[in-house]
């Protein structure tokens, strides 16, 4: 009998250890969506904005977190890079200092390197705004097709608007895409929205997804 119960408690323990090995190896559940596997971009070409041409080999080494959107939108592009500036305030207190923040135009013709050199580092000197201009061979398009980027430029008409002037208004997703040190698409996070048309990230949230995600990978 004592032989029964010391098998039945060694099983038991057996049982609970495979159940917690098994739950450790679980995805962690994030605002987002963690890829099982992280997928490879393709060859792109684009332009910083100090002028220097960035491209793949520029994401290898290091965790990089791309926002997109352009430098005059009212309201959802700087909400969201101020919130990116307290997420990267937030890592540097923990001396994690190997994540870097990338914001990417959807209006390149307006957002000119100069332009964007002027916008994006008032959020955080570390900031790099990455642009690209008008090219037959569009490199840019790797990168936006490689992480799903969203966005439209539609005209704007009616009486009030002359057509040659190409008016034009800017839609836009609200995501950010977490690339690996191996400059491969790892993780995608969503914003919190509230209310139909009102998109936040909670630098807080944000920031216990990435150390989810950073643990769970190891």
């Amino acid at each position: 009998m004592l032989a029964g119960f010391a098998a039945a408690n060694i099983m038991a323990i057996v049982l609970v250890w495979l159940v917690l090995s098994q739950r450790s190896d679980a995805p962690p559940m994030i605002q987002g969506i963690l890829l099982h596997q992280a997928r490879p971009l393709p060859a792109f070409e684009l332009l910083a904005h100090d002028d220097t041409v960035f491209a793949n080999a520029n994401l290898q080494g290091r965790w990089h977190l791309v926002s997109y959107g352009f430098t005059t939108c009212p309201d959802v592009c700087p909400t969201t890079l101020s919130q990116l500036a307290s997420f990267t305030d937030a890592l540097q207190e923990l001396g994690m200092n190997d994540l870097q923040v990338l914001f990417y135009t959807v209006d390149h013709r307006r957002d000119t390197t100069r332009q964007m050199a002027a916008y994006v580092p008032y959020f955080s000197a570390d900031f790099i705004g990455l642009t690209h201009e008008d090219n037959s061979d569009n490199p840019h398009l790797p990168f936006e097709q490689g992480l799903g980027i969203v966005a439209q430029l539609v005209p704007l008409v009616g009486p009030e608007y002359d057509p040659a002037d190409n008016e034009y208004q800017v839609n836009h997703g609200v995501t950010l895409f977490l690339l690996n040190p191996r400059g491969e698409l790892q993780a995608i996070f969503e914003p919190h929205s509230p209310m139909p048309g009102q998109h936040r990230f909670d630098p807080d949230q944000l920031l216990k997804d990435y150390l989810a995600v950073r643990e769970h990978l190891g």
